[in-house]
């Protein structure tokens, strides 16, 4: 009889044992570039009248209408998304643009 207890608590245990994986995190990607977003980098561009602009790959300059405290860092990577804006501005140092949203890559 105590050969068979301890068969049943040793088969017990390695069941156990091996029914306990280790769950990986998965993380969801994000497909920006489907959903209409650029990549682009944020740009301290210290010239009078501009501050923080955005940058396209194509090195195209935006000047955005509002750039948030969380993205006012020099050589920030972000995807962006924004539309055409016709105001005047000061800096015209590149496109003025409303931007509609914005992720840091």
């Amino acid at each position: 009889m105590n050969k068979l207890t301890n068969l049943l608590v040793a088969t017990t245990i390695l069941l156990a044992a091996s029914s306990c994986k280790e769950k990986k995190a998965t993380t969801a990607t994000v497909d920006y570039a489907g959903q209409g977003y650029v990549k682009a980098m944020i740009i301290d561009y210290e010239l009078d009248g501009c501050k923080y602009m955005i940058q396209l790959e194509d090195k195209k300059k935006l000047e955005p209408d509002f750039v948030k405290s969380d993205f006012q860092k020099d050589s920030l990577a972000v995807w962006v998304k924004y539309k055409h804006d016709d105001r005047l501005s000061i800096c015209m140092a590149g496109e003025t643009v409303v931007v509609t949203d914005m992720v840091k890559r």
